[in-house]
């Protein structure tokens, strides 16, 4: 087969590609979707992050690259989504696609607990305490011991934080559509019986992901149902959020706080209130991000091609 990939990628790891594709050819390309080795059309193609980043910044380069892998075999995405205009591009490109789901639940859950833990341990008020030179000790809670997180959106990356959750003893909630098992996990809601979840947790992570379904789902009413000292952080879709009510429920201590690394749209509006209050944190959509990512989707891609080779259904395919 050929196999088309960047020549970035190809580089970073040569000894694992060359490995596991013995008997292939490698076509590689640039950063403007020019062939540089190899040549022909590719079998399959990896969307490696780089040149998933050049495709939303850059049409002339997508156009090019979509008709380099036009009619491939298998093309393997690295992010989860696949509502953006670009995935469902390369999703109508290929006879079968597999997105990357799952590569980056490690540091998106790293992520959910750095910020629980910026908020459980007062880590604000201590930096402000420091900048004042003033030796005030704190009663924080302080654990997280019995304390409750509920996960809508039971995937790979709410998965990961059910287990880490489990480190620090916490009891462990969360929404999914079709049964799962799971060690991690104390009781699964039907999406239908959100209502009845909140009210239960001291933490609220969004998973969700954007549809029809989960449009604005996190609105006024479901702030509501929050308990007021509970946090709410989002590393789902932006849309799922309605912001207006986070702001409100935040402004008017419904809820105590909230982090968030995705917003609808991005960047967040300049005049969203949410950006100058003092118990709402913002990340710029950077949370998955971390050195072992493209490793991960190298190891994804490899996996998927040994399927594809004995007919099994692949990972993640759409």
């Amino acid at each position: 087969m050929k196999i088309c990939l960047s020549e970035f990628t190809y580089k970073s790891f040569e000894e694992l590609l060359e490995k596991n594709f013995k008997n292939d050819e490698f076509i590689l390309i640039d950063s403007e979707a020019n062939i540089t080795s190899g040549e022909g059309k590719p079998d399959i193609a990896l969307v490696s992050y780089e040149l998933m980043f050049k495709a939303l910044k850059s049409e002339s380069f997508f156009e090019r690259y979509l008709a380099l892998i036009d009619e491939c075999s298998f093309v393997q995405g690295s992010w989860a989504g696949t509502e953006s205009p670009q995935a469902q591009a390369l999703i109508s490109h290929a006879k079968i696609f597999s997105h990357g789901g799952g590569l980056h639940a490690i540091p998106i859950a790293t992520y959910v607990f750095a910020q629980i833990l910026r908020s459980i341990k007062s880590i604000d008020a201590h930096i402000e305490l420091q900048r004042e030179k003033s030796w005030k000790q704190m009663m924080s809670v302080g654990e997280l011991t019995d304390m409750t997180v509920g996960i809508t959106g039971f995937g790979g990356i709410g998965q990961e934080v059910a287990r880490i959750a489990k480190a620090f003893r916490m009891k462990v909630y969360a929404t999914k559509r079709t049964p799962v098992i799971s060690d991690n996990l104390d009781q699964l809601f039907k999406p239908s019986e959100l209502d009845e979840m909140l009210p239960l947790c001291d933490f609220v992570i969004n998973c969700l992901p954007s549809s029809e379904e989960t449009y604005r789902i996190f609105s006024k009413s479901r702030f509501e149902l929050m308990k007021t000292s509970s946090m709410f952080i989002n590393v789902g879709r932006g849309e799922s959020v309605d912001e207006v009510s986070l702001a409100e429920a935040l402004q008017e201590k419904k809820i105590s706080c909230a982090a968030i690394d995705t917003t609808d749209p991005e960047p967040l509006d300049s005049s969203s209130p949410l950006w100058t209050l003092e118990n709402c944190f913002i990340t710029p959509h950077d949370s998955a991000w971390g050195p072992r990512a493209p490793l991960r989707a190298v190891e994804l891609f490899i996996d998927n091609y040994r399927r594809l080779k004995e007919g099994k259904k692949l990972l993640n395919q759409v």
